[in-house]
């Protein structure tokens, strides 16, 4: 829709293609936002910017929309409690009672759920580097599948686990700061 019929939006790849043929990329980190930056070049930088929405859209939308009805059906459950209500009968502002109390309590389903989110957003980059044209883990590893790349397939395999059990402890560190879950 944004390519197609408003023509807003480019397809894929990581740059247009008359700066590609004809731009100077720099090449100082092989990142190409921050080699940009580094050098000066705002027009090349603008230009990644744009050709980066889709796909970062992509791969967060359905994450972003997940993570905000969990937060908001936590927040809700921990709002009927005991303690909240106290906390508004001493006569601590809405602001300090949602904040200090409520969004601490309801981290930690919130976080173990968003923890996992970003593991599976990573599996997902395949498929989205693939649609949008991006060089990535996602190409490295459809490559490695074709040609039979067994240490590759093994690699992506073992820091996609080590990303996950990360990720879970990370989680698991979260859930520590529910004081309910001290004890």
């Amino acid at each position: 829709m944004f390519y197609r019929w408003l023509g807003i939006l480019p397809i894929g790849g990581r740059l247009s293609r008359e700066l590609q043929l004809f731009g100077e990329i720099p090449k100082i980190t092989d990142l190409l936002l921050i080699d940009t930056l580094l050098t000066g070049n705002f027009s090349i930088f603008k230009d990644a910017v744009i050709h980066l929405i889709m796909p970062v859209i992509a791969l967060a939308a359905g994450n972003i929309g997940f993570t905000a009805r969990l937060t908001r059906s936590a927040m809700l459950e921990i709002l009927s409690e005991d303690f909240i209500k106290a906390a508004k009968s001493y006569g601590l502002g809405q602001r300090i009672v949602l904040w200090s109390y409520a969004l601490k309590n309801s981290l930690g389903p919130t976080a173990t759920v968003m923890t996992m989110m970003v593991g599976y957003s990573l599996t997902n980059t395949f498929l989205v580097e693939t649609i949008f044209s991006w060089p990535g883990i996602g190409n490295y590893v459809a490559i490695s599948i074709i040609t039979l790349n067994y240490p590759a397939i093994l690699g992506v395999t073992v820091v996609s686990a080590v990303a996950f059990v990360s990720l879970n402890l990370l989680a698991d560190m979260i859930i520590l700061l529910d004081p309910r879950a001290r004890k």
